[in-house]
C-alpha cells in the first residue's frame, strides 16, 4: 500500500457524555501533540521510511477538519482527502504531503521530534 490512507477510528463506546474511540500504538521514542490554526499549512516534505515510525507516518486528527494532499515522488500519483476528526491518517514513504487546517485543528504524531527530523526530506 502507498499514498495517503484515511481511516475512521473505531468507536468503542458512546453515552450522554460523548464518544470513546480506540486506537493501536507502536513503539516510538515519544509522540508529538500539535495544534494548528485555521488556514495554516504544515508539511511540504516526505519521508523515506528509514524510521519505523515513518513507515507509514501516522497522524491522529483529534479535533477539527483538514485537507491532506500530496503526491508520490516515484509514480506521480496525487492524493487529496478532506478529513474530519477523529481520524487516523497513514502517510506512506516517498509521498510529499501537506496538511492544511480548514478549522483550528489538533493532532498527534506517532513519533518523536528526533525521529521526525531523522527521516524528513524536502525536494529542491
Amino acid at each position: 500500500m502507498n499514498g495517503i490512507v484515511v481511516k475512521k477510528l473505531s468507536e468503542i463506546g458512546q453515552n450522554e457524555n460523548g464518544s470513546t474511540f480506540g486506537l493501536a500504538t507502536r513503539p516510538a521514542e515519544g509522540f508529538i501533540v500539535a495544534q494548528r490554526k485555521k488556514g495554516s499549512k504544515s508539511g511540504g516534505h516526505y519521508h523515506k521510511g528509514n524510521s519505523v515510525t515513518k513507515n507509514p507516518e501516522i497522524l491522529i486528527l483529534t479535533s477539527g477538519s483538514a485537507k491532506v494532499y500530496g503526491s508520490d515522488r516515484k509514480t506521480g500519483e496525487t492524493f487529496h482527502h478532506e478529513v474530519e476528526a477523529p481520524a487516523e491518517l497513514n502517510i506512506y514513504p516517498n509521498v510529499i504531503h501537506t496538511v492544511e487546517a480548514l478549522t483550528d485543528i489538533s493532532f498527534i504524531e506517532f513519533n518523536s521530534l528526533d525521529e521526525h527530523k531523522a527521516d524528513t526530506f524536502y525536494d529542491d
